[in-house]
């Protein structure tokens, strides 16, 4: 399922550069053939493997023959991290938009929460404050 991360990345730099677009549409269609529940026929995949194991196989034997080994699995582990940073990700910059903060619940645990802005956390306890 490496084909997955690969086709985001070169379709983005897919938009800066002619190299990159024609392995964004290897790895388009080999996403859609894993989807449909056939085998990429393309040989982008391997292609990719092939680049990743060449270049580790230098440095060091042992990684590149786990790595080998294990490749499926490592792939579908990145495409979880991948995807689930991009959820946690879109989360923060939903809340910052929303409610000026990344984290409603603590937003002093916010890097991006501008000083002085009343998030919804201050405010209730402003509330608070004064009907006493």
């Amino acid at each position: 399922m490496f084909c997955v991360i690969a086709l985001i990345i070169f379709s983005i730099l897919g938009i800066f550069s002619a190299t990159h677009r024609q392995l964004a549409k290897e790895a388009f269609d080999c996403v859609f053939r894993r989807i449909t529940l056939r085998p990429c026929n393309t040989g982008f995949d391997k292609k990719i493997k092939g680049k990743i194991i060449g270049k580790l196989l230098n440095k060091s034997p042992k990684i590149a023959s786990f790595i080998n080994r294990f490749w499926e699995i490592i792939s579908w582990i990145l495409v979880v991290i991948f995807f689930t940073s991009l959820f946690f990700s879109a989360r923060s910059a939903y809340y910052l938009i929303k409610y000026k903060t990344c984290d409603p619940s603590e937003p002093q645990n916010c890097i991006f929460t501008p000083n002085g802005v009343d998030t919804p956390h201050n405010v209730d306890d402003k509330c608070e404050d004064d009907s006493h």
